[in-house]
C-alpha cells in the first residue's frame, strides 16, 4: 500500500508538471543552397517516450517546419543529406526539455563551401551541413531589465532607446552578438499587439568588452547603433546566454569532416529578456 501511494503521488506530480508546463514548439528553418536539384533532405525527431516522427523528406529548396514538443526529457533530432550520387550524410543532435523552455529553434542549411577554408582563392568545393539547435528559455528573476531614456532627436549618432540590465544572479551573462554587448530588437504596439521586428545594423568590430558578471550592471540598446523611436508603445527584446565557452547565437563549430562532406553544428541555450515602455508626445 505504501509503495502504491508513492507511485500515485509520483504520477500526479509528473502529470501536474507537464500540465503546468504545457508544451513548446520546435521551429525549423530549412534551406538548400548552391547544390544540384537532386539534393534531398530528411529530418527525423525521436521523442522522450521513444516515438519517432518523420518531420520532413523532400527536395524543396526552402521551407519552415513547426512541430509541437509536448513531453519533458531528451529529444534527438536527426538531419540527413542525400543525393543521386548515393551520398548519404546524417548528424544527430540531442537536446532536453526541462519545462523552462518556451521555444526551440533549429536551422538546417545544406550548401557548398570551399574545400580549403584557409585559402580564399580555392575553387574546389564540397557540400556541407549547418545544423544548429537553440533552446529559448525564460530568464532568471534575478536578471532584471529597465528602460532608461531616449535621446529623441532624429539624426543623433546614438538615439537610443537605452536600457539597464542588472545581474543579481550568480551566472555570468553574454550578449547575442558579442560577449560584452547587449543589443536587442524592437517591436511597436499597434491594434492590440506588438508587431514588427526591428533588428537594425549589426557591427561586430567593436572594442572588446567583458561580459556581465554577477552583481554588475550594463547598458543595452537596439542593434549596434540604436534607432530613432517616435512616440508610441514598444517592446524591447534581448537575448543572453550563460553558456561557456561563449559562442554567438546560431553560430556553429566544425563537428565532422570527411573528403566529401562537412558538418557544422551546435546546441545552445538563450534566455529572452523583454521590456515594455512608452514614449509620450512632447
Amino acid at each position: 500500500m505504501k509503495w502504491t501511494r508513492l507511485l500515485l503521488v509520483s504520477l500526479l506530480l509528473i502529470t501536474h508538471s507537464v500540465s503546468a508546463w504545457g508544451q513548446c514548439d520546435l521551429h525549423i528553418d530549412y534551406s538548400v543552397m548552391d547544390l544540384p536539384a537532386d539534393s534531398h533532405g530528411i529530418l527525423r525527431l525521436l521523442r522522450p517516450d521513444g516515438t519517432e516522427s518523420l518531420l520532413f523528406s523532400d527536395s524543396c529548396r526552402q521551407t519552415e517546419i513547426v512541430s509541437p514538443l509536448d513531453q519533458l526529457g531528451e529529444y534527438r533530432l536527426e538531419a540527413t543529406f542525400v543525393n543521386d550520387s548515393n551520398q548519404n550524410e546524417s548528424l544527430e543532435q540531442i537536446f532536453s526539455l526541462t519545462g523552462e523552455e518556451y521555444l526551440v529553434e533549429s536551422m538546417v542549411r545544406f550548401r557548398r563551401e570551399p574545400m580549403d577554408l584557409s585559402d580564399w582563392r580555392c575553387k574546389d568545393s564540397i557540400p556541407s551541413g549547418f545544423f544548429t539547435i537553440t533552446k529559448c528559455l525564460r530568464p532568471s528573476p534575478l536578471v532584471k531589465i529597465k528602460y532608461l531614456y531616449t535621446n529623441g532627436r532624429k539624426g543623433d549618432e546614438f538615439p537610443g532607446p537605452f536600457f539597464s540590465i542588472i545581474n543579481e544572479s550568480q551566472d555570468t551573462l553574454y550578449g547575442e552578438r558579442l560577449p560584452g554587448y547587449f543589443w536587442g530588437s524592437l517591436s511597436r504596439w499597434e491594434e492590440g499587439e506588438y508587431v514588427g521586428y526591428y533588428v537594425g545594423n549589426i557591427d561586430t568590430d567593436w572594442v572588446e568588452e567583458p561580459p556581465l558578471f554577477p552583481g554588475q550592471e550594463k547598458t543595452a540598446w537596439v542593434a549596434s547603433f540604436g534607432r530613432f523611436t517616435p512616440p508610441g508603445k514598444y517592446r524591447f527584446c534581448l537575448y543572453y546566454t550563460t553558456d561557456s565557452p561563449y559562442a554567438p547565437k546560431q553560430s556553429a563549430g566544425l563537428t565532422r569532416e570527411t573528403k566529401t562532406f562537412r558538418w557544422w553544428s551546435s546546441v545552445s541555450n538563450w534566455y529572452l529578456l523583454t521590456c515594455d515602455f512608452e514614449l509620450a508626445t512632447e
